[in-house]
């Protein structure tokens, strides 16, 4: 069977969502990055949204999440999720061999490396090239490349993982990824409904609950709002209604918020005395779904003494980055049928 090379491709692979973008179409992808697994057979049942619908509701199916802190951790779970989005999108089942671009963690390990290397190539990749996602997301925000020596602070907060990195003349000059992010708000919220109402609560139910009226204290100016939950009363055993307001899930989170903020310091230490003085002006771009949350901006300019600004409100900057990437990278390719070559990982920018 003749194999086509289909579209370049550009995948983020994230914790809690996978972003796809195919040359000349653009985003085409934006799924949760789980799946169900059927208890009894083992087999895969769904991927994304229809999985994510599935939790909790048959008992036949079990939740999978292959992707851990920006990284695989199950490399079949990984192979199948890229390969399924890979074919759908392609709209050929069995014979796309695309160019990848995979956005990762500047902190990555070499185990993890290998593991996203061997879960890309058994989905069909010709070529694997590996972005880091400050890298990325600066690319996708038009923010800095070869041509423009710029300084850029992109500090990505993603489910798993907080990702700072700062980028000078063409590339990355330092960075520090930090395992904290918008998942540990959730469970923040589920320990203090647990503890304070006795009550169970589901990390869906809490990620709700942190985008309707979750905010970083102090309020200032900012109204209290309220929303209601339902949960199990661990005594009981019966549904239970709780009330939570912006002042609780406040309460709930500043611990990991401190810990992100605390990462966003820490990415900015490495620099030299004279990249650090140009850091006044320049500021802190954030990206990632947790940047959205309310008061995090002051937050980060008060601790910091920069100030931080939301870059992108639609998460797809590090997918649209890596599509750019792929853009310009020359035309030579090694052959399909030759052994997979090791992946290209990018820490400067390509010329464009």
């Amino acid at each position: 069977m003749w194999d086509f090379a289909g579209r370049d491709t550009a995948i983020d692979l994230g914790s809690d969502t996978v972003r796809m973008h195919v040359r000349d179409r653009g985003v085409v992808c934006r799924e949760p990055s789980v799946l169900a697994r059927s208890r009894e057979t083992g087999h895969i049942l769904a991927l994304g949204l229809p999985a994510q619908q599935m939790a909790g509701r048959n008992p036949d199916v079990t939740l999978v999440r292959p992707i851990r802190e920006g990284a695989p951790t199950e490399t079949d779970e990984a192979e199948y999720l890229m390969r399924h989005l890979v074919r759908r999108h392609h709209r050929r089942h069995y014979t796309a061999r695309p160019r990848l671009v995979i956005t990762v963690p500047s902190g990555m390990t070499s185990v993890h490396y290998r593991a996203l290397q061997f879960s890309a190539y058994q989905a069909g990749a010709r070529r694997l090239t590996l972005v880091p996602t400050p890298i990325a997301a600066a690319i996708g925000m038009g923010m800095t490349s070869t041509a423009r020596r710029d300084i850029a602070v992109i500090a990505d907060i993603g489910a798993d993982v907080t990702d700072v990195g700062v980028i000078a003349f063409g590339g990355l000059v330092t960075s520090h990824t930090a395992h904290v992010g918008g998942s540990a708000l959730d469970k923040a919220i589920v320990a203090m409904v647990r503890r304070e109402h006795g009550t169970a609560l589901s990390r869906s139910a809490a990620e709700a609950a942190k985008l309707e009226v979750g905010a970083v204290p102090p309020l200032g100016r900012r109204p209290v709002k309220q929303t209601v939950v339902t949960g199990r009363d661990i005594a009981t055993g019966m549904p239970r209604e709780i009330v939570l307001t912006t002042l609780d899930v406040g309460r709930a989170i500043s611990a990991p918020i401190a810990g992100i903020v605390e990462a966003i310091g820490a990415g900015l230490t490495g620099c030299s005395p004279e990249i650090s003085g140009d850091l006044l002006s320049v500021g802190i771009t954030l990206t990632g779904g947790c940047a959205r949350l309310p008061g995090l901006q002051r937050l980060i300019r008060d601790r910091t003494g920069l100030e931080a600004r939301l870059g992108d409100d639609t998460g797809d900057a590090a997918v649209l980055g890596a599509g750019e990437v792929l853009r310009s990278a020359g035309s030579q390719e090694p052959s399909a049928r030759k052994s997979a070559p090791r992946p290209q990982v990018l820490t400067t920018l390509p010329e464009y």
